[in-house]
């Protein structure tokens, strides 16, 4: 085939299965784009084995083979579990009505395979009160700082005392950096910190913390003088 040859009989890698499937598809020879995808699937490794997903998926969507579509991401999320590849699978059950049967497999497979990737479909899916439970469920583990304020924020609207304490060391940990625009990112924590006070009942908790917080950090003038702006107290 004209296009293995280009490549130098080399199909060792997904992406040079991509280009086969992709030049196949031009020609309007879905069967070869399937088979190839397939063989990619089976042969190689990596990251870019998504894209020949994609392309088999492609196929299926063509012909309406919902069922086909379906198998093929339930493969790919137990092989390569992601938040992504969660979403897929989901569009995929979503279409059949099938989601309710596929769930519960879905979330062991990122339970075993990644935690942070687990919080983040779970989050993405609304379902806050189990992400709450995956993040901070022994052993003790860091999510990292994105991760946890996505967590304080889907927290604050059924625990927001619970996310109190989580806005406030994200502020300490912004506060390791000095500059203008780590401030500001402390300080806009901050606003949502008192809001989860605020709602939790734990307004003077959250007082004794500003004024904490002000003494540690009183040689810095800049961001006394944004606390200050921003009227916290």
């Amino acid at each position: 085939m004209a296009i293995i040859a280009l490549l130098g009989g080399d199909l060792s890698a997904p992406y040079q299965f991509i280009r086969v499937c992709e030049a196949m598809a031009e020609l309007g020879r879905d069967e070869d784009v399937l088979a190839w995808a397939r063989r990619g699937i089976a042969d190689t490794r990596g990251w870019q084995v998504a894209t020949l997903y994609d392309l088999a998926c492609a196929v299926h969507e063509r012909s309406a083979d919902r069922l086909a579509i379906l198998a093929l991401r339930r493969e790919q999320h137990e092989r390569m579990a992601s938040a992504g590849t969660y979403r897929a699978l989901r569009l995929a059950a979503d279409a059949l009505d099938a989601w309710a049967v596929e769930r519960d497999a879905a979330l062991q497979a990122l339970r075993d395979r990644d935690r942070g990737e687990l919080v983040d479909a779970l989050l993405v899916e609304g379902d806050a009160g189990a992400a709450w439970t995956a993040a901070t469920a022994p052993p003790a583990w860091d999510p990292g700082l994105a991760r946890r304020t996505r967590l304080a924020e889907a927290r604050e609207r059924t625990r927001p005392d619970e996310a109190l304490a989580w806005y406030l060391q994200l502020v300490d940990e912004h506060l390791l950096q000095t500059g203008r625009p780590a401030y500001a990112r402390a300080v806009s924590v901050l606003k949502r910190a008192r809001r989860a006070a605020q709602a939790g009942g734990r307004a003077d908790a959250f007082a004794t913390a500003l004024a904490d917080l002000r003494e540690r950090h009183r040689r810095r003038p800049a961001l006394i003088a944004m606390l200050d702006k921003a009227a916290l107290g």
